[in-house]
């Protein structure tokens, strides 16, 4: 026994510490899947941002190489370029556009002739990045003219393409400024923010650019090597402000480029916590709307299944009862009803007949009485199930007590459904027996010159018969009763005619309901099986 004990609770602890880690497990996985949300919402957020830069910039490349190809621009003549450069820098709504040979020297651009400095456009860019132009390829220079933040520009640059070779080089400026501009039109939750940065570690757009530019070679060269793949995130202290950061980059279309977002990792984890808090709500009134639920359903579940249970008690104790009184009166009946007859016979001694009446009155009484008894105390036979027409029986029934009808001048409206037939599955005699005792109740129940009506409706696969009067009505205390043996509200009742009548409807796969207002009307519903798949005609 001893070992038993140690086994099983050996056997819970196993089962508890697998319970709790796959929880833990569960736990985990969902704040990871929160935070893989949270990343990529982000990452598409940034997305949105590069794409229209990479859309401004394709703007710019198809701007500068249709001009490329016009005639006046091929053959690098600086007095008839000029107002095509004038003209493609109003419609590209630039700085400046440049026309350079294929050395690197100017031709002609947007600076007025009449300033006595130099051109500031007068050096292209970089030597690898018009190289690497000459060579046909469009490119877009990292950041350009460093004297100050107000003059930074980077430049769009096509190929200019004579006879079968690159003859110069067309160049757009663009500020830095417009590129902010474009960088921050979509507004960022709080403490996060937008960068771009070029290819050798100087930033293009920062909000903060102003106190760091222009950028120590240290500084740029932290930036490459945190940033060296074509797409990516990393978590590192912020080189600015020292702050854990997350910061998710991406690569752009033409250019050595990034551009990224910039969340402390303080408020990742709060978004995801955030969410999870909500979610957490969420599935706790849930799970309180479900518990409501159950709790309703498991009450109404335990006092039906109590009533059914004091029901089945109570026939077991009749059962019991009615056997005995069957037995033990029966055969005292017989002795009793043969000694009365033979009385009769004999006329030495005159007996008033009326006593006779009287006795064999009550006799019949008691043998009624023992016979309803052996009725509840026996199972009902197996009910001959058969498709009946319900509403044949009705007017059967009806017909069988029009007189009481008439007697009391109580006023009869039986509605059937318009096509006048309806089938249920059932014995035909149990049935009758159970609809006259319902009528007969009825009956009863109601005052001179009431009503009586008798309905017949189809409720999904079941047939409704209710029997309605306008009665006193029954209190709530006494429909909770109803059906129980020997109960009875009646001077001279057995209390037996409902409960054959309930155990009948039950045999039958259906089930009788009571709904009463005092003082107006009483109604008894008897559900039973329909016989739908026989034919029957429903009536909706």
């Amino acid at each position: 026994m001893l070992l038993s004990k140690q086994r099983n609770k050996w056997t819970m602890t196993i089962a508890g510490t697998v319970l709790l880690v796959m929880i833990m497990i569960l736990i985990l996985n969902y704040f990871k899947y929160q935070y893989q949300a949270v990343v990529t919402s982000e990452r598409e957020r940034l997305t949105d941002i590069a794409d229209y830069l990479d859309m401004r910039f394709n703007a710019y490349l198809v701007g500068l190489n249709l001009l490329a190809g016009h005639n006046d621009i091929r053959y690098l003549e600086a007095d008839r370029a000029r107002p095509d450069l004038l003209a493609a820098a109003k419609a590209l709504d630039v700085v400046n556009v440049a026309l350079y040979d294929y050395k690197g020297k100017l031709i002609s651009d947007c600076w007025p002739l009449t300033a006595q400095v130099e051109s500031p456009f007068s050096k292209i860019c970089a030597k690898n990045d018009f190289y690497s132009v000459l060579t046909g390829g469009a490119n877009v220079s990292g950041r350009m003219l460093d004297s100050s933040q107000e003059n930074a520009y980077v430049s769009v640059q096509v190929p200019v393409l004579g006879e079968n070779q690159v003859t110069g080089v067309l160049a757009a400026y663009i500020p830095i400024s417009d590129i902010s501009l474009a960088v921050t039109r979509e507004v960022m939750p709080e403490r996060q923010y937008v960068f771009v940065m070029d290819g050798s570690g100087q930033f293009i757009h920062h909000p903060r650019l102003s106190e760091f530019f222009p950028e120590s070679k240290s500084f740029k060269l932290r930036m490459n090597e945190l940033l060296f793949q074509k797409k990516g995130i990393v978590e590192t202290s912020s080189p600015i402000d020292g702050v854990d950061k997350m910061i998710i980059y991406t690569g752009l279309n033409n250019t050595q480029w990034r551009i990224g977002t910039a969340i402390p990792v303080s408020d990742m984890y709060a978004r995801v916590f955030n969410k999870a808090l909500e979610d957490a709500k969420n599935f706790l009134l849930l799970i309180m709307c479900l518990g409501l639920l159950y709790g309703v359903w498991y009450q109404a579940r335990r006092h039906e299944q109590e009533r059914e249970q004091l029901k089945l008690e109570r026939m077991m104790c009749v059962n019991q009862l009615a056997a005995g009184i069957a037995h033990e009166i029966r055969n005292p009946l017989t002795s009793i009803q043969g000694f009365i007859q033979l009385m009769l016979k004999r006329s030495d001694k005159p007996v008033p007949q009326e006593h006779f009446k009287i006795i064999l009155s009550e006799i019949g009484r008691i043998d009624s009485l023992i016979s309803e008894f052996q009725m509840l105390a026996r199972p009902l036979k197996d009910p001959l199930i058969e498709k009946v027409d319900i509403c044949k029986l009705l007017n059967d029934v009806l017909l069988l007590m029009k007189g009481q009808f008439y007697d009391k001048t109580i006023a009869l409206d039986l509605q059937l459904p318009s096509t006048g037939c309806c089938f249920v599955l059932g014995d035909i005699g149990q049935l009758k027996q159970v609809f006259i005792n319902l009528v007969k109740n009825a009956l009863e129940a109601v005052p001179v010159g009431g009503n009586v009506t008798i309905m017949v409706a189809c409720q999904q696969d079941m047939m409704a018969i209710t029997v309605e009067n306008d009665g006193e009505g029954i209190p709530l205390e006494i429909i909770e009763k109803l059906g129980t043996p020997f109960f009875t509200t009646k001077a001279n009742g057995t209390g037996l005619g409902l409960s054959v009548c309930y155990s009948i409807v039950q045999n039958h796969g259906g089930k009788i309901m009571v709904s009463s207002t005092l003082g107006k009307k009483t109604v008894f519903t008897v559900l039973l099986p329909a016989a739908l798949e026989q034919g029957m005609v429903q009536n909706k």
